[in-house]
């Protein structure tokens, strides 16, 4: 079946559903498991406070000590239920990260992608991130749903 199945997190609701169902498919086919969060650099400059370099400095800093507590609580809800999964934090655009540069160093045959995420806005449509990756990816997306 999977080999290797990514599923990135951003520590939103809909991200923990992709997670969860990532763990059920590793568990079932054997998978090794994959927890990805991107820091979206791109994002840093749109606060205000990142006039400085060290003001960046510290909102990036701050975005990591983020990503590591996500990825810790991801990794141990794996360990929970039996499977050893490897984490990434890695920074870029979070988009072509999900779709291509991850699954492409780790080879990567499943991607597991929350319907959206963290961003209010795109909970309204398919998240821009789940689209992107859906046209993108070269390896099988499934697209996990909200619950109503």
């Amino acid at each position: 079946m999977y080999k290797n199945i990514l599923v990135p997190v951003d520590g939103s609701e809909n991200s923990q559903r992709a997670l969860k169902h990532a763990i059920e498919l590793a568990k079932l086919s054997g998978s090794k498991l994959i927890i990805a969060h991107v820091i979206d650099m791109n994002g840093v400059f749109n606060y205000p406070q990142a006039t400085t370099s060290s003001a960046v400095k510290d909102l990036v800093s701050n975005f990591q000590k983020q990503s590591s507590i996500i990825l810790n609580h991801a990794k141990n809800q794996a360990m929970d239920l039996g499977i050893d999964a490897t984490t990434i934090q890695d920074s870029g655009s979070v988009k072509e990260q999900i779709a291509t540069t991850i699954p492409n160093e780790y080879d990567i045959d499943l991607i597991v992608i929350g319907k959206t995420g963290r961003d209010a806005l795109s909970r309204l449509v398919l998240g821009s991130t789940t689209a992107y990756v859906v046209r993108k990816a070269k390896a099988n997306v499934t697209v996990v749903n909200m619950d109503d």
